[in-house]
């Protein structure tokens, strides 16, 4: 039976998965770069989703304005700004910023991916992943009101980050 995929961090979970298999059998493919960028903003996309808390209605637009951009740099600001406790290597994060796009469709602003880049993808989807999960776990002790759910987040990984 498939498992049912209800948040962003269930989807970019199932992207990474698949990534690490295309990875570790030494596929290099120019979608590879999309996902890599896709699984993060996903991961940064659930902790705004998840843990940010508008105080505002302008805040609340914010923050529905962040869950609809694919820029992490964006996302790491916003972030920053809400919930500066959320630590991540924003330089890792900032070199594959934008293979969304560049790596998809023609134009002046196309790239091929070649290994040297899949490793930096790798590197920045680990860090993510990493800071993501840790993030969660961290939350979960904190707050005893979300920690059923959280589990349920917890228990849905395949595998934990290398520490």
């Amino acid at each position: 039976m498939v498992r049912k995929l209800e948040s962003y961090f269930d989807f970019a979970e199932n992207d990474y998965m698949y990534f690490q298999e295309c990875y570790k059998a030494g596929m290099v493919f120019n979608q590879m770069g999309a996902i890599a960028q896709g699984i993060c903003e996903k991961y940064m996309k659930h902790i705004v989703e998840e843990y940010v808390v508008p105080d505002s209605d302008e805040e609340y637009n914010e923050k529905e304005r962040v869950l609809r951009t694919h820029s992490l740099t964006r996302l790491m600001r916003y972030i920053q700004e809400n919930l500066p406790e959320f630590q991540v290597d924003r330089q890792k994060l900032r070199i594959i910023d934008g293979l969304y796009f560049a790596t998809r469709y023609p134009g002046d602003d196309s790239i091929s991916i070649g290994k040297e880049e899949l490793d930096e993808c790798q590197d920045a989807v680990l860090e993510c992943r990493e800071k993501t999960v840790c993030f969660m776990e961290a939350q979960k002790q904190r707050s005893p009101a979300r920690q059923e759910e959280l589990a349920q987040d917890m228990a849905r990984l395949p595998g934990r980050p290398n520490g």
